[in-house]
């Protein structure tokens, strides 16, 4: 068995572009301002006018099949670097899924933005007026007291979709926000791999993705030594999906669902896992999925521990 010494070496400050402040009492701030700037740099939007919220409906007006530049080719060169954004700006993670493809080169290592799209994400991020940009937004990691029972972590997570989401292909978005200790440590947005053929559908099929990913995360805190509470919260917004999982409505609209979802069901029938309904307006997991007004953003933003 080969034994590694390991080196300390204090607290962490920055790591992978992501920079990290310790306070005592509001715990971790997490921020990307450099990442942001050198993104607006690199696609010469420094100047960018500022927007209220990241996608709009300008995706929707894109005329199909538009020509390259002349020797132009497809990049996910803006969708890339819109995605190292996410480890802390979760309201642009549904930003690649729009982008992808979107933006032409006319030669390498000279990437062109060409949809208003990708240049609405990077004024998003602006750094003109700080109420109307995210540049100067932390994302705050900090525990709380009603996340501990009898010395148990809680796990919970918040499940969504968005149903035909993609206008292209009619498929759903998954989106889910999990929380450990009342603190949120990780959150997804997926494109479903199958089309639903209904609303519950989607809402099952996003229950799967983020119950698996909340199971992750237990089995993780479990080989550190954390002792996780036994039943797992999911909520959902969706009363069908709900009764679907819990086994209370198996209608022949559920037959065709591919046999691996089925075990969020097993779960729910052996008390691992606890599924209840979520109010619209409490769902932290809507800014994963959906296009919304600038106001219920600023809502969401907080609701997802993203703060000035």
């Amino acid at each position: 068995m080969v034994v590694v010494k390991l080196k300390s070496l204090g607290v962490v400050s920055k790591f992978v572009g992501i920079g990290f402040v310790y306070d005592k009492e509001s715990g971790w701030r997490l921020e990307q301002r450099q990442a942001i700037l050198e993104l607006l740099e690199k696609f010469g939007l420094s100047s960018a006018t500022p927007v209220l919220v990241p996608v709009g409906g300008e995706q929707e007006d894109e005329a199909e099949g538009e020509l390259l530049q002349s020797g132009g080719r497809r990049t996910p060169a803006a969708a890339d670097r819109a995605d190292i954004l996410v480890a802390s700006r979760q309201s642009v993670l549904d930003c690649p899924l729009h982008l992808a493809g979107h933006c032409v080169c006319g030669a390498p290592g000279d990437p062109v933005l060409s949809c208003a799209a990708t240049r609405r994400v990077a004024a998003y991020q602006g750094d003109r007026a700080l109420l109307e940009g995210t540049l100067n937004f932390d994302f705050m990691m900090k525990a709380t007291p009603d996340g501990v029972i009898a010395g148990e972590v809680v796990l919970e997570a918040y499940s969504d979709a968005d149903y035909a989401g993609d206008r292209v292909d009619r498929k759903s978005v998954s989106g889910g926000v999990m929380l450990v200790g009342c603190m949120v440590v990780g959150w997804i947005c997926k494109k479903q791999a199958s089309i639903s053929l209904s609303t519950m559908e989607a809402e099952f099929v996003a229950a799967f993705q983020v119950t698996a990913e909340m199971f992750g995360i237990a089995e993780l805190l479990k080989e550190i030594g954390v002792k996780v509470k036994d039943e797992y919260d999911l909520k959902v917004h969706n009363q069908a999906a709900i009764k679907q999982i819990k086994g209370e409505n198996t209608s022949g609209r559920a037959k065709h669902i591919d046999i691996r979802y089925k075990f969020v069901n097993d779960l729910a029938r052996k008390k691992a896992l606890r599924v209840v309904y979520c109010e619209s307006k409490s769902m932290r997991s809507d800014i994963l999925t959906k296009s919304m007004p600038a106001p219920r953003i600023e809502g969401l933003r907080g609701l997802v521990m993203l703060t000035p």
